[in-house]
């Protein structure tokens, strides 16, 4: 192998030579090559899928409520300035207090793709979708460098990316990419006692990237540094230039979280995902299990336990499948109150089954003698289908249900403004929580509609109200959205008037 051949499988995590080497008969380096560009294409094919939503209006769902906050901090920031903003935290009109309590990555980022040409949503969702787009290459250099072949590579990814859970809530989990990234560098770096100096670079820039984007980011980042000591077996330069990066991160991220809302607001937060809620242990699993019956298809859910202990029995895998789910397990039971609210809590679970995946495939692989040609076949197979399947999702009732159909509600609330003299942005609906997205196309603070507030003299006649027809509360009769302004879907934009008019005495 050249040394420009040893620099790229510096870079990417590029597996052994044994293993590589039992790829094909070409050698490791061709068919490196070759797996590389599979895993550009299938990181091409998701972007395709995804270029449609760049311009989507932030909706009525768990996308639109959390990018919408950041569309909110990136106006504050460009009409504010770095310190009238709260260093770009700050989120009026939906909250006078500032929102820092999380690291400040997708802050950073969003700020800088604020900078790009225009006006437009795609500057708000350009940064958590590249992140979500880092998943893959960045799992593909962890399987890899754990001795997974290309074939086992390939298809798990494949079928990670074929759940609900990766194509819709991707972009929700931030840290999923580097955090898989700083694994693939860490997992080398047990290996080699002479690591290259740019695959200490790569580890550390994936160390720095994990410890500011997310509290599990940092949490991981913590238990991953603890695992390459006891690997390296010794406090060397590598172990402390990886070590001080993740310090770095760290206090950055204390830095701007204290630094703008202090740790009292913190402290509250983590209280209430910890204790909040006041559900039973059934509603808790039950829920747990409706999440994933939505997200993860049946194959999957069976897949995940079978591959889990096929990674638990590899010795190659084995401890870094146990660092997984351990926190994936407290992750989703220490924090229950998040993992009851919100469907997409439980997102580590794609660690567990993107390894376990790729030691099931790889290990059938070895049972089986199967032609070069199959071999070299099955990825191609895999990443066709991979793509009728994301069509499906994009133009089936998935997509429209998850994605596509909340967004008529950023659209709707977009394209018809409020009167000038309407003082807040009210909705009536069960389904349009936290509307985040609405205080920032109306600029007005989001306020929940009462009839005590309907019929109060304060409240202009001609002031809009947003109705979720599906989920309007019993004062709201069935007849209200013949009376609508305007409506798309199961949202409509009532007038005051037509609204008291409408209203069901008790």
């Amino acid at each position: 192998m050249t040394s420009a051949d040893t620099t790229t499988a510096d870079l990417v995590g590029t597996a052994p030579a044994a293993a590589g080497a039992a790829d094909s008969p070409a050698g490791p380096d061709r068919t490196g090559r070759h797996g590389w560009y599979a895993v550009g294409a299938l990181t091409g094919l998701v972007a395709l899928t995804w270029l449609p939503r760049l311009d989507a209006a932030f909706g009525d769902d768990h996308l639109g409520r959390i990018i919408g906050r950041y569309a909110l901090h990136l106006r504050n920031l460009q009409e504010q300035g770095l310190v009238g903003s709260h260093f770009g935290a700050d989120w009026a009109p939906y909250a006078s207090t500032p929102y820092a309590h999380h690291p400040p990555l997708l802050n950073l980022l969003t700020a800088l793709t604020g900078l790009l040409p225009g006006d437009g949503e795609y500057q708000v969702w350009l940064p958590p979708y590249l992140l979500a787009l880092l998943i893959i290459p960045a799992g593909a250099a962890l399987l890899r460098g754990l001795g997974i072949r290309w074939t086992g590579t390939l298809l798990a990814l494949c079928l990670t990316v074929a759940t609900t859970f990766y194509w819709v809530y991707s972009p929700l989990m931030i840290d999923l990419g580097p955090v898989l990234a700083l694994s693939a560098g860490i997992v080398r770096l047990r290996r080699q006692p002479d690591p290259s100096r740019r695959l200490v670079a790569a580890t550390c820039v994936a160390a720095l990237l994990s410890t500011l984007v997310s509290w599990p980011g940092i949490a991981l980042a913590g238990v991953l540094g603890i695992w390459l000591v006891l690997g390296r077996r010794r406090l060397d330069r590598t172990v402390l230039l990886v070590g001080a990066t993740m310090l770095v991160g760290v206090a950055v991220s204390l830095a701007f979280v204290v630094g703008v809302t202090g740790l009292t607001l913190l402290g509250g937060q983590a209280e209430l995902r910890s204790s909040g809620g006041g559900f039973t242990v059934r509603q808790f699993l039950r829920r747990q299990w409706q999440y994933a019956r939505d997200l993860l298809p049946v194959w999957y859910l069976l897949l995940l336990p079978l591959g889990g202990l096929a990674a638990l029995l590899d010795r190659r895998t084995r401890g870094y499948l146990v660092i997984a789910a351990g926190f994936t397990a407290g992750w989703v039971l220490g924090l229950s109150h998040g993992a009851f609210v919100h469907s997409y809590w439980s997102y580590p679970v794609l660690l567990v089954g993107l390894v376990g995946a790729g030691v099931l495939v790889d290990r059938l692989g070895t049972e089986f003698t199967t032609p070069v040609a199959t071999r070299r076949a099955v990825p191609v197979v895999a990443v066709a289908g991979l793509g009728a399947y994301l069509g499906l999702l994009v133009l089936g009732p998935v997509g429209d249900r998850l994605v596509t159909g909340p967004a008529r509600a950023g659209r709707l609330v977009a394209e018809h403004r409020p009167p000038a003299e309407q003082r807040f942005a009210w909705v009536v609906g069960s389904g349009l929580n936290s509307p985040r997205w609405l205080a920032y196309y109306w600029n007005r603070p989001a306020r929940l509609l009462t009839v005590e507030e309907l019929t109060a003299p304060t409240t202009r006649t001609d002031e809009l109200v947003l109705v979720n027809l599906d989920n309007r509360p019993n004062w709201i009769p069935d007849s209200v959205g013949a009376v609508a302004v305007v409506r798309d879907g199961p949202y409509a934009l009532v007038a005051v008037a037509a609204l008291r008019a409408s209203v069901v005495r008790p």
